[in-house]
């Protein structure tokens, strides 16, 4: 419990300074938009290319860990749509934020560290595999969806949703960091400083600007919505990620162990970061963000204590 509230902790006081820093007028909503353009274009590119350039092709694809958790991820995806959807009315573009809400995991700046600390350095690898899937399908599948929202009224919208797609800072990054892995790439220590400094910027970046954007804006906003997506990714999502490895049936415990705990992760920042961005659900995806991770503190503890007999379950 001591490691889990020493990483949740820092991240309920950055999101408290943003709340300070709008309360008061620090920071304006103009200056809010700034620092979530510095993390989409700047500070997550960064954070995501070397992630994935600096692990090899085969540390990226083992078929298991992307089956059992991609598969897993794209029907609570699906489900959580058809929800948004037919019971919340959402238009496609929060549709899609709703369904990336439940499904999009606080990795890179809560699950590697606090898993890793967990479970030991061997578990690097299927959290990697994981992220993966999370970059590479999820992620691009949600902006293809947000690009085809934005150019619906076009007259040839096909081409401009997979030219805005491939344009995208974000989706660019990821293509670049796979090349730079499959060409076994490498680079001066200069700009590994740099993509250093960028990717580390990208999490406190977009924790401060949720607690800005959370000045005058209840929490409770649509609160059966914020409760569905919570339940979608601190429940469902774990459970879908179970099933998916108790049919693929091949994954060894620690493989197992390490991706069920990924999947019971909080929302990322990062979908406040492109709501903002796309001007879409921008309330609700930043409280989001704050509910997982705050409710986050009991069901995550809950999941790596009882984690072996979970994964005994599976048969490892």
């Amino acid at each position: 419990m001591s490691q889990i509230t020493s990483i949740i902790l820092p991240f309920f006081a950055l999101i408290g300074l943003g709340w300070i820093g709008g309360k008061f007028k620090i920071v304006s909503p103009d200056g809010m938009r700034g620092i979530n353009g510095f993390v989409f274009y700047f500070a997550l590119p960064a954070l995501l290319f070397k992630a994935l350039a600096t692990r090899s092709p085969s540390e990226i694809w083992q078929p298991d860990i992307i089956v059992a958790y991609g598969g897993g991820t794209l029907v609570v995806y699906g489900i959580s749509r058809i929800i948004a959807s037919r019971v919340f009315h959402l238009d496609p573009a929060s549709q899609t934020l709703f369904s990336f809400a439940g499904t999009m995991g606080n990795v890179g700046f809560m699950g590697l560290p606090l898993i890793i600390g967990l479970l030991g350095p061997l578990a690097t690898v299927p959290l990697i595999v994981a992220l993966a899937v999370d970059l590479i399908v999820m992620l691009p599948l949600s902006l293809l969806l947000l690009e085809g929202t934005k150019h619906a009224k076009g007259s040839q919208p096909t081409g401009k949703i997979i030219r805005g797609t491939l344009t995208n800072p974000v989706v660019l990054a990821i293509i670049i960091g796979v090349l730079a892995s499959l060409l076994d790439l490498d680079w001066p220590d200069g700009v590994d400083y740099l993509l250093d400094l960028l990717g580390q910027s990208a999490g406190p970046a977009a924790l401060f600007a949720i607690g800005v954007a959370l000045v005058g804006r209840p929490i409770a906003e649509k609160r059966a919505e914020l409760a569905t997506m919570s339940v979608a990714k601190l429940i469902v999502h774990p459970i879908a990620v179970f099933i998916g490895f108790w049919i693929v049936g091949s994954a060894s415990g620690l493989e197992t162990k390490a991706v069920l705990l990924l999947a019971a992760l909080p929302t990322a920042g990062n979908v406040f970061v492109i709501a903002t961005t796309y001007d879409r659900y921008i309330v609700r995806s930043s409280s989001i963000v704050l509910v997982t991770t705050a409710l986050g503190v009991v069901s995550f503890s809950i999941f790596s204590v009882y984690i072996e007999t979970i994964a005994g379950w599976l048969g490892h």
